[in-house]
């Protein structure tokens, strides 16, 4: 078995980064859902009245909060991957959002969600191996 060793374009501080980005973007998610469903969900149909009252909704501010901060750090990512390695990345989501459906939000979690993680799992495997000296 062989260390990995990470080239120039790839190094771990700036997959870390991606990594803590991701995971805003995930909470960001998470806060949102939970200020919907603490004002019974909003319809684009429902007009202004309906979209300002987001605003007004602590969880789905803070939801923003974490988009806002997670962009910032992504575009520090950007900058220093490639772009078709580091937007891959961002299927963690994903996975992050899967676990979260379940154990925040009480969702069923079927074989064929676990297994799509998986895939997608195995799928950024290989991306970030493409990127290692050979």
């Amino acid at each position: 078995m062989h260390k990995l060793e990470l080239t120039s374009s790839i190094n771990m501080g700036t997959l870390l980064l991606g990594l803590v980005s991701i995971m805003l973007l995930s909470a960001g998610q998470t806060s949102i859902k939970a200020g919907l469903n603490a004002i019974g969900g909003v319809s684009l149909g429902d007009g202004w009245t309906a979209l300002l009252k987001l605003f007004e909704t602590p969880w789905v501010i803070v939801g923003f909060a974490c988009y806002g901060i997670s962009a910032v750090l992504w575009m520090d990512v950007l900058s220093k991957l490639d772009f078709s390695l580091a937007f891959p990345m961002v299927s963690l989501t994903y996975i992050f959002t899967l676990l979260i459906g379940r154990f925040f939000f009480h969702e069923t979690v079927g074989v064929e969600r676990i297994m799509g993680v998986a895939f997608i799992l195995v799928g950024l495997f290989f991306l970030v191996r493409s990127g290692t000296p050979k």
